[in-house]
């Protein structure tokens, strides 16, 4: 009977396994400087009013409040006024990654919800350091991760879970977990808390250092978190958490180096801000009724840094659902996200059109009545098209003839796939159920059989 059950769950993995039968035909109608990779960077209480030059913070009882002095953070394309509707860090940072505004947790768990699932599929391996916001559905879906075990300043412990990690960066981030207790030595008070931030940004760089060296095809979405901006707004005060926003300015600059000089697309941003009650204030909030709607506490920072997008302050208000769409769109990847109802905002210095597609179908561009260009594939991306110009996507064959002009303020994406194809439970996922309920019902003989 063990025999059986074990081929049972042999055949139930295999079968579950995904199989890769799509392909992405990629056409570039002009020379594009596009990131190779990309590094996602999320500040846990990292609120935007303490830092952009636009605003000036304020407490709950109309206190004006100190600000930090971070030049460093004035770099590429910077979003002015993008907010989270849930300033809670488990549910930011399910929003940040699915582009959903109603996620959970639960949610990032689902399949092709976030941006790793994109990214996957597209060939990069997705490496994190996270100090919060690791939470079980976050850490499973990356290949491998270096992670806080528990939210302590004074006793951190990090770990890390691996699944299909690149040669040697197991080893780099077992090396950085070693090296903790050496930041953290004889600090004490807010020195303590920007030890650890530094620690963290330092795991990070070296992570993506060592794929640069030795991983240099291989392209890599690496997501960072450090966590102790919030901690310090939540347990030492106002005027220490803008201490901890100018220590991470001057810390942040090697990795911002390391994006410049490697054509890393570099995504700055944060779960939620902080409040506090007045000026002086010993402890902050973001996320009780009496903080959660203030300005101080939902308005985050969404800064980028990449050789095809624009350079300057982005107006206009944005939710934190955009954050997503926007860094896939950076990425020349279609927003293939499943439950996403944020839109990419427009920084990018060209339009791509994305189509997903019936491999039998015959996909073309046209422009002027003439055809630009045609291919026949699962996917096919039209990138490098000029902004805010007009063209036409065409698709035939296998009872098909789609037709639609579109005018290209933006990256445009269009799925010909036909309804119900690929919606239903494959033969395989139905034989998969099928056996999942034979071992359930043999399990359950098997109890019988022993209390009987």
């Amino acid at each position: 009977m063990k025999k059986t059950l074990f081929v049972i769950k042999l055949l139930i993995l295999f079968i579950s396994m995904p199989v890769t039968v799509s392909a992405v035909s990629e056409i570039s109608l002009s020379k594009i400087d596009r990131p190779q990779n990309a590094i996602l960077f999320i500040v846990d209480g990292f609120g935007s009013s303490y830092f952009y030059p636009e605003y000036s913070p304020e407490g709950l009882d109309g206190s004006a409040l100190v600000k930090a002095r971070a030049g460093n953070f004035s770099f590429g394309a910077r979003v002015a006024d993008i907010r989270t509707g849930r300033p809670v860090t488990g549910i930011a940072h399910s929003m940040i990654v699915t582009g959903f505004s109603d996620a959970f947790e639960e949610t990032v768990g689902y399949p092709d919800a976030t941006i790793f699932d994109v990214t996957r599929e597209h060939g990069f391996v997705n490496l994190a350091v996270m100090q919060t916001g690791d939470f079980i559905n976050m850490r499973n879906e990356q290949d491998i991760i270096l992670y806080a075990e528990n939210n302590s300043v004074e006793d951190p412990l990090m770990t890390i879970q691996a699944e299909k990690a690149p040669p040697g960066i197991y080893d780099v981030m077992y090396e950085w977990k070693m090296k903790l207790p050496a930041y953290m030595n004889k600090t004490k008070g807010v020195g303590k808390y920007i030890a650890l931030n530094r620690w963290g940004i330092d795991s990070a760089n070296a992570v993506a250092t060592e794929m640069i060296k030795k991983h240099p095809s291989q392209r890599f979405f690496l997501t960072m978190n450090i966590g102790e901006i919030d901690s310090g707004g939540h347990n030492m005060g106002d005027d220490d958490y803008v201490k901890l926003i100018e220590a991470l300015d001057a810390d942040f600059y090697p990795i911002y180096r390391t994006a410049l000089e490697n054509n890393i697309a570099l995504f700055v941003t944060a779960d939620h801000g902080m409040s506090f009650a007045t000026l002086n204030a010993r402890r902050g909030g973001h996320s009780s009724d009496k903080y959660s709607t203030k300005l101080e506490s939902v308005r985050i920072p969404f800064i980028i840094l990449s050789p095809n997008t624009v350079t300057g302050v982005i107006a206009g208000e944005y939710g934190q659902e955009d954050i997503a769409p926007t860094l896939l769109s950076v990425l020349d990847l279609p927003s293939n996200l499943q439950y996403s109802d944020g839109n990419a905002i427009n920084i990018k210095k060209y339009a791509s059109v994305f189509v997903r597609s019936d491999p039998k179908y015959k996909v073309s561009l046209w422009n002027n009545g003439q055809k630009v260009s045609e291919r026949s594939d699962s996917e096919v991306i039209f990138s490098g098209l000029p902004l805010n110009s007009s063209y036409t996507i065409k698709a035939t064959g296998n009872g098909i003839n789609f037709e639609e002009k579109v005018s290209l303020d933006s990256d445009k994406q269009f799925n010909l796939i036909k309804p119900g194809r690929g919606s239903s439970i494959s033969n395989r996922g139905l034989i998969a159920i099928i056996l999942i309920l034979i071992v359930n019902i043999t399990g359950i003989l098997i109890i019988k059989r022993i209390k009987d």
